[in-house]
């Protein structure tokens, strides 16, 4: 039982880091790192918020590679 609660307690904690990722993500960073992106409207990005919340390691080391190519 304590395992299992272990697991929904770290899975909890991912799907909360991907939810305060989500956030800023969708203001700014999904623009950088797709510019089919850039001039989107609220309701695509709203859309993608599960979708970002669940993938948000890969997303944010994009933005991140993202950025350091815009900065060279």
């Amino acid at each position: 039982m304590i395992f299992i609660t272990t697991i929904l307690i770290i899975m909890a904690l991912y799907l909360l880091a991907g939810l305060v990722f989500a956030i800023p993500f969708v203001i700014k960073g999904v623009a950088v790192i797709d510019e089919g992106a850039r001039g989107s409207s609220w309701g695509f990005r709203l859309i993608i918020i599960p979708g970002v919340t669940v993938f948000w390691p890969v997303l944010l080391n994009k933005w991140l590679h993202a950025s350091k190519i815009k900065r060279s």
